[in-house]
């Protein structure tokens, strides 16, 4: 009896201690020419620059930005933050998703707020049940929901098709 309810303690311990080890490991990579770098010193003042590194030695780093052909120099004994690109994405379909949500609910609360009983005299053409558009509120509600979802699906992909890159720290490497 004993020895099962340790054997189930031990089970359950395993992957608590797995997961907490895990937690603290940071990757820090190193720099090398080529590579999209985000940069911190105290000559590009308060803000971080971001370029491409073109040269590295043990004591300067130097420093391309965006598609100029001007490069800056560095001395690695200034950086105060270094960090490399990991790649670039995206929110397509983060932004599609939110729009469709937010398109569809606006389409169908003005599609609902906004329908009109429709104005007929028995003998005039159009009246009657209505083969295309909608002939009540929550239709007219469907009907405009629907096309609002199309609509902000459109705009939430066009919003979220910006990159952003995603940072990791890094250092400069003995040479």
């Amino acid at each position: 009896m004993r020895f099962i309810s340790t054997l189930c303690a031990v089970a359950l311990m395993t992957p608590v201690v797995v997961l907490s080890q895990q937690m603290g490991t940071t990757e820090i990579l190193v720099v090398d020419a080529g590579s999209r770098v985000r940069i911190a010193a105290p000559v590009f003042g308060p803000k971080s620059q971001v370029g491409t590194v073109v040269s590295l030695t043990r004591d300067t780093l130097v420093l391309r930005q965006g598609s100029s052909v001007a490069t800056r120099s560095v001395a690695t004994s200034d950086i105060t933050r270094l960090e490399v690109s990991k790649g670039s994405y995206t929110r397509k379909g983060k932004g599609a998703l939110w729009g469709l949500l937010i398109g569809a609910g606006a389409g169908a609360v003005l599609g609902y707020a906004l329908y009109e009983e429709p104005k007929c005299n028995p003998p005039s053409f159009g009246c009657g049940p209505s083969i295309v558009g909608p002939d009540s509120k929550g239709s007219n509600a469907a009907y405009s929901g629907v096309a609002g979802a199309i609509v902000g699906a459109l705009i939430g992909t066009l919003v979220g098709s910006s990159s952003r890159d995603t940072w990791a720290p890094a250092t400069v490497g003995a040479r």
